[in-house]
Formats: C-alpha cells, sequence, structure tokens
C-alpha cells in the first residue's frame, strides 16, 4: 500500500507549515491540560478542605438531632462507638463532638455562635484541627476552660488573646446556663464564613454545663483509611449502626457536588474551545496544502489513482501530523503538571477572595490517569473530523482541468 509513504513524504516536503501545525497542536495539548490539571486541583482542594475542616469522610447523628439540633438527642458512650469502628478495618479515625447553638459574649458585645465541643487529642486524629491554630494555643493546653475562635469572629466582639468570654446556651433540661472561657488562640480553616460563626471548646468543659451524660455525643466525625472506602464504607456502618444518620460529605454539604458539577462543565467547555482552535488551524493547513497540489492530484487521478486512495492520502497526513504531535504534547504537559503538583500554584494574592469559598491559596494541580486518554481521543477525532473537507476538496478535483494548468 502506497498511500502511507505518499503521505509521509507529503507532510515533510514542507516541514515549516507542518512544523507549526505541529507547535499549533502540541501547545493546544499542553494547554488543555494545564487547565484540566488546575482546575481538578481547584476541586480536590475545596472538597479536602471541606472534609478535613467541617464535613470528614461521613458524620453519625442521632436521626432527631439533625431535625432541630435539640441538645438531649445525643448518643451515648462515644467509646463504644469508636472501638466498633475501629473493628471495620477501613477507619483510620474518628472523634466524637457535641455540638450547641449559643450565644457568646464580651464586654464589647454579643454574637450568636455555633459552639463545637471536641476531645483534642482524638480531633487531632481525624482533622489535624491543631494545625489551623494560627495563634495561640490548642486545647490541649493545660488551661481551665479554653477556648478557640477566629481572628475575625474576635474583632466583632471586640476581644484578643487571653482575654474572657461567656457561653450561654440551654441545657438538657431546658434551662438557661453560662460559662466563662477564655480565649487561647485564633484557629483559621481558610472558610471564613463557617469560621466567624463557630467556637471551639473542650467537651469535657461543656459536657458539666449541658447536663448530658459522660461520654455523650451529637456526632461522631469518622475518617476513611482511604477515600475510596466512602460508599462501601458508608453502607458498612449503616448496617453496625442501624439507628443512626450516617451521611457522606456529598449528602451533608451538596455544594460540593453542585460545584463539582459546574467544574466538569467548564472543562468540557475548555476542551471543546481548543478542540475548535486546533480543528480549524489543521483543516486550514491541509486545505492550503491540498490546493497547492491541485496539479500534482489531478495528474495521480489521470495515472489511475483512484479517488478513495486520494481521500485516504489526505486523511493519512492529517493523523500523521496529530500523531507526531500528540506524544510530544502530552509529554510536556505531563511534566508540567508533575512539577506544579510539587511546587503548587501561589494564588496568595487572591488569599481572601479564596478564603471566602472555603480554598486554600495554593493549589496543587492534579489530572486524572482517564483524562490523559481522553484527551488523546478527543484529538483523534479532531484530527480525522478536520481532514474530511480537505480530503473532499481534494477527490473534487477534475483530472482534466488539472492537466490542462500544466
Amino acid at each position: 500500500m502506497m498511500i502511507v509513504p505518499l503521505a509521509w513524504k507529503n507532510v515533510w516536503r514542507n516541514p515549516v507549515r507542518s512544523g507549526v501545525v505541529m507547535a499549533a497542536i502540541i501547545v493546544g495539548i499542553w494547554s488543555l491540560m494545564f487547565l484540566l490539571s488546575f482546575f481538578q486541583g481547584m476541586i480536590k482542594s475545596y472538597i479536602n478542605t471541606a472534609i478535613e475542616n467541617k464535613t470528614s469522610h461521613v458524620q453519625i447523628h442521632d436521626p432527631k438531632f439533625l431535625e432541630d439540633y435539640e441538645i438531649q438527642y445525643a448518643l451515648k458512650n462515644y467509646t463504644a462507638f469508636r472501638e466498633k469502628l475501629k473493628e471495620t478495618g477501613i477507619v483510620s479515625a474518628s472523634s466524637p463532638r457535641i455540638i450547641v447553638g449559643g450565644l457568646i459574649a464580651s464586654a464589647s458585645g454579643n454574637r450568636g455562635a455555633l459552639i463545637k465541643a471536641i476531645d483534642p487529642a482524638l480531633e487531632i486524629q481525624t482533622t489535624g484541627f491543631d494545625k489551623k491554630v494560627v495563634e495561640g494555643f490548642y486545647l490541649n493546653i493545660e488551661k481551665r476552660n479554653p477556648l478557640l475562635m477566629s481572628k475575625g469572629l474576635g474583632k466583632k466582639l471586640g476581644v484578643s488573646l487571653h482575654q474572657h468570654v461567656v457561653l450561654s446556651f440551654q441545657d438538657t433540661k431546658g434551662e438557661f446556663v453560662s460559662g466563662r472561657f477564655k480565649v487561647v488562640g485564633w484557629f483559621d480553616t481558610r472558610n471564613v464564613k463557617t469560621d466567624d460563626a463557630m467556637v471551639y471548646v473542650r467537651m469535657a468543659d461543656l459536657t458539666e454545663l449541658t447536663g448530658l451524660p459522660v461520654l455523650s455525643f451529637h456526632e461522631m466525625a469518622v475518617k476513611f483509611s482511604d477515600i475510596n472506602f466512602l460508599d462501601k464504607g458508608q453502607k458498612k456502618l449503616k448496617e453496625i449502626f442501624p439507628n443512626t444518620i450516617i451521611r457522606n460529605y456529598k449528602e451533608i454539604s451538596p455544594d460540593l457536588a453542585l460545584y463539582t458539577g459546574q467544574i466538569k462543565i467548564a472543562l468540557t467547555i475548555i476542551i471543546i474551545i481548543i478542540m475548535i482552535a486546533l480543528l480549524f488551524g489543521i483543516i486550514n493547513t491541509m486545505l492550503m496544502a491540498v490546493l497547492e497540489r491541485q496539479k500534482e492530484l489531478g495528474m495521480l487521478m489521470a495515472i489511475g489513482m483512484n479517488r478513495l486512495n486520494i481521500f485516504g492520502m489526505i486523511m493519512t497526513e492529517t493523523l500523521i501530523l496529530c500523531l507526531f504531535a500528540a506524544p510530544l504534547g502530552v509529554l510536556l504537559g505531563h511534566i508540567t503538571v508533575r512539577s506544579l503538583a510539587k511546587t503548587g500554584i501561589d494564588l496568595s494574592i487572591w488569599s481572601d477572595a479564596l478564603a471566602q469559598f472555603g480554598m486554600d491559596a495554593i493549589i496543587f494541580p492534579y489530572l486524572d490517569v482517564f483524562l490523559y486518554r481522553d484527551i488523546v481521543t478527543a484529538l483523534m477525532i479532531t484530527a480525522l473530523v478536520a481532514g474530511l473537507y480537505p480530503a473532499m476538496r481534494a477527490v473534487s478535483t477534475s483530472p482534466a482541468a488539472a492537466m490542462r494548468k500544466l
């Protein structure tokens, strides 16, 4: 079959033009891989931040607690719960929490706040919350009634570190109780709205004030050893704890799924735009090549080369250009993504804006393996579609008209 060798020679007859087309394809693939990895990194950052600071992989609650968040609807004996979770073999950490809606007051004013009481040691294992303390001390400090809040909430209340605030809320009997707590540190989870509406105290300190039995809890945050165990693990936990509500992070925060869906739509649009740009670039180049070779094509048909072979030759030329450029583009994109995945992309100048959406200021690009396949497949389809019009234009050449131009 002479089509492939002939197409190969035709491609390199004008190396500058072929090189420009391949360079465009390489840059197109590289930019596509960079953009896809950047947006995937944003998704991963957003989800990981939410899992670490807010939802964990799954949460366990009393069904009635989720209806009204009333303090009396607590689960008992978190030690027994944690033992059963450990026995599953797929849970790496778990931490109980007491959650109470109340009022936080200072000498300068007061605000409504969600009070979360945690076990300092267990919370570190599940969320690494101690690393979110940007100034001051974590709750494992040996002081009476320590409290953590965001610096933003501290400014609104007019308090600074080592000053006292008063927490007021209803106990299990429905009576209002108050406790005096000392601000020992500022925390920052990169989510301003959530941070400014929440304070953290120790479970041991709050349990006494609430009137709850010892080891009671409203929420158990569960972290699996691998996020791929999410569906399997949730199903297993529902079998172990049938009288509880067990929700994964997608169910707890539907905005995560919504945001992920929106980003995927944006990625699809980006792929289409870049492929359309490559489509017109390839069409333009191949059409120029066909028009320049009309006499040659007419002569080939005149000496017996049928139109199907002419069509196949032009399509083969298009594929050769893409087959040469695609591996180079993928390699360049892969090197770029791997390099940036180690160092990250620093967006600190927009850190305040990103914090409003619960994102880190440093994005680590990430690209799923299946996207490499999708990019190459999309390019091959684009090349085939791009070659159709020039190929059809080539076979429409009249041998007689072409011979008259010789």
